[in-house]
């Protein structure tokens, strides 16, 4: 079995202990706030990458009609469904997914850690393209100071994660410009969490 569907494998068959963990860790409020406040507009068109079980879904879908969440697991999508059911959800691959034109902000909460290099910058060039000028683009990496893999095996199952430097993640798309990229430590590990925008014009 390759890394890739050894990891989705994974979270499908730990979905619902995976869940209750992203249930106590807490949804990214400030985060999903800060987006829309520079939004500043009704029912933006939002993509989440990795909505896992909902848990961000519920914050972002009180703010929009126009959510969708996608994510590589069938067991997380449907208790997302089950948690946040007027909001839209699809099992999807993002190395293969079809991108929607006309987003207006896309999330991607440590559900991009899976993808290593060359599949991110393919994604990064994807959602540059489906955004709306003035579109933004919320991340969160695991960090260290050059590109690794590393494969990891817990509780839950083995899962392969990809750490990018700052500079690695920023240099994917140099048409975006970037409006935050900040380091910080969290549940014992560094944290990259970067802000991109599509230029309005």
């Amino acid at each position: 079995m390759d890394k890739k569907t050894q990891t989705i494998q994974t979270y499908s068959q730990s979905a619902q202990a995976l869940a209750e963990k992203f249930d106590r860790l807490g949804a990214r409020t400030s985060d999903i706030e800060e987006v829309f406040a520079l939004l500043s507009k009704d029912d933006p068109r939002v993509l989440e990458i990795g909505c896992g079980n909902g848990r961000d879904a519920e914050v972002i879908h009180a703010k929009t009609n126009a959510y969708l969440g996608i994510d590589a697991s069938e067991g997380l999508v449907a208790l997302a469904q089950t948690k946040v059911p007027d909001a839209k959800f699809q099992v999807a691959d993002v190395e293969t997914y079809v991108f929607p034109s006309g987003l207006d902000a896309v999330f991607a909460f440590a559900s991009l850690i899976h993808s290593p290099k060359e599949v991110l910058r393919d994604v990064f060039v994807k959602i540059f393209d489906a955004l709306n000028p003035g579109g933004l683009f919320r991340l969160s990496m695991k960090c260290s100071d050059v590109y690794r893999e590393v494969t990891k095996q817990d509780e839950f199952g083995t899962r392969t994660y990809y750490h990018y430097s700052p500079e690695d993640l920023v240099g994917l798309d140099s048409r975006f410009v970037v409006l935050k990229c900040v380091t910080q430590e969290y549940q014992n590990q560094t944290w990259v969490e970067v802000l991109l925008q599509k230029p309005k014009a």
